[in-house]
């Protein structure tokens, strides 16, 4: 048996799930970057880092921006501004 399918169904319901999220920070907020989302809904270790690049992949969202990021794993460099189309 291959845990294949298992793995995409994971990744699929953490994608929405993380999506969901952002809208709802974004009813509150003008912006968000992908650090306010995994903020409120982190992402699995299980779940490959690459996934988190595809959460703003969606009509929904709009980049209009940059800002530094807060998080000390990330060195001060830049991360993308979203917001709802």
């Amino acid at each position: 048996m291959s845990l294949l399918p298992l793995f995409r169904k994971e990744k699929q319901a953490w994608l929405e799930n993380a999506r969901t999220t952002a809208r709802k920070l974004l009813k509150r907020r003008r912006t968000i970057t992908i650090e306010d989302v995994l903020e409120r809904c982190p992402r699995p270790e299980y779940i490959h880092p690459n996934t988190t690049g595809k959460v703003f992949l969606d009509s929904e969202f709009k980049a209009v921006g940059w800002r530094k990021s807060v998080r000390p794993l990330m060195n001060g460099r830049q991360v993308r501004l979203w917001m709802l189309r």
